[in-house]
């Protein structure tokens, strides 16, 4: 026997969790409640009332507009159905997400009177889902952006002085690498200066290490401040340093010129008098420099030339500055 259109149509609602109502929009009159929601939250339909101030009444107040402008923005013919999803609160006090989806008709024999069809269907489990989903991925964020910093910090660290905060060996290696690289288009001379602190060790034997170690660090800040911003300063082993100069012109020459000047300006700025703690202390540094052009192919192409220099300032005497020349005896670093 075929079921009745009405009854066929109720079965599928049911089937499908939707509760259909009915507004008429002018007089704002609830003309059929979602009966199965209310009773889902707790209420009877005469609690809730048959006007549709009622319901708004019960929806959540961060809701209420968006209904309000769903609901106009389909009327003004803008959207080809009604559609919102938001909070109401139960009997109990929680909130519940629904959705609602509908559309203006005008029913025959009720000329300019506009009702609203349509139907109500909870998507709570949903909306949990999302905010749960949400939740997760900040929280994702949040670990990536903080093992990026970790990964940062360690990459630092992998690349720096711990004790002066200087770019150490394995960095300089890289810098003086890409210093090579461009010179290849730019043809510009730069130059690799190596420096020895003189009589280091006296300074641990007589005052400690941790003197020591006051006074690498007070090196590593007068380094710094002179030479230019563009250039390097590392430190690769106790008490040796490395400064690179890059950008120094294309005639070797005056590139040589250069880097004498700035190697003077260095031993005078070491050789002033250091506050170490409570020991006032005088130190000095040998530095021995080579030019680094294109021709070059890294560091341990520079690093024998440089370091033969500055073993040539120590033998004349220390707290001076030598320029390699190809006579001098090469080591290795």
């Amino acid at each position: 026997m075929k079921m009745p259109r009405e009854q066929f149509l109720q079965v599928v609602m049911d089937a499908a969790d939707l509760d259909v109502w009915e507004n008429e929009l002018v007089s704002g009159r609830v003309t059929r409640n979602a009966t199965k929601v209310y009773a889902e939250l707790g209420y009877t339909a005469q609690e809730v009332g048959d006007v549709m101030d009622n319901i708004f009444a019960i929806v959540h107040p961060e809701d209420v507009d968006r209904m309000k402008h769903a609901l106009n923005e389909h009327a003004s013919g803008k959207t080809p159905k009604y559609q919102c999803e938001f909070r109401i609160k139960a009997k109990s006090g929680a909130w519940v997400w629904y959705a609602n989806s509908g559309k203006i008709i005008e029913r025959a024999g009720h000329p300019g009177a506009k009702h609203l069809i349509g139907v109500t269907y909870n998507v709570h489990a949903r909306r949990q889902q999302e905010e749960e989903l949400k939740r997760l991925n900040l929280e994702l964020s949040a670990q990536k952006a903080q093992l990026e910093q970790l990964n940062a910090s360690l990459h630092l660290m992998a690349m720096t002085d711990a004790l002066t905060q200087l770019p150490n060996r394995r960095l300089l290696i890289d810098r003086v690498s890409q210093a090579l690289h461009n010179a290849k288009r730019t043809h510009q001379i730069g130059a690799l200066l190596f420096l020895d602190a003189d009589n280091f060790k006296a300074v641990n034997d007589q005052h400690g290490h941790e003197v020591g170690d006051l006074l690498l660090k007070e090196i590593a800040s007068r380094l710094r401040s002179a030479v230019r911003e563009v250039d390097t300063v590392a430190r690769i082993s106790g008490d040796e340093f490395v400064v690179m100069l890059e950008n120094l012109g294309t005639d070797a020459a005056d590139a040589a010129q250069k880097t004498r000047a700035i190697a003077e300006k260095i031993l005078e700025c070491l050789a002033q008098p250091y506050l170490l703690g409570e020991v006032q202390y005088t130190s000095t540094v040998s530095i021995g420099a080579t030019l680094m052009n294109e021709g070059h192919q890294g560091f341990d192409d520079l690093c024998p030339a440089a370091d033969a220099a500055m073993y040539e300032a120590k033998k004349a005497g220390r707290n001076t500055f030598q320029m390699f020349e190809p006579s001098m005896p090469r080591g290795s670093l």
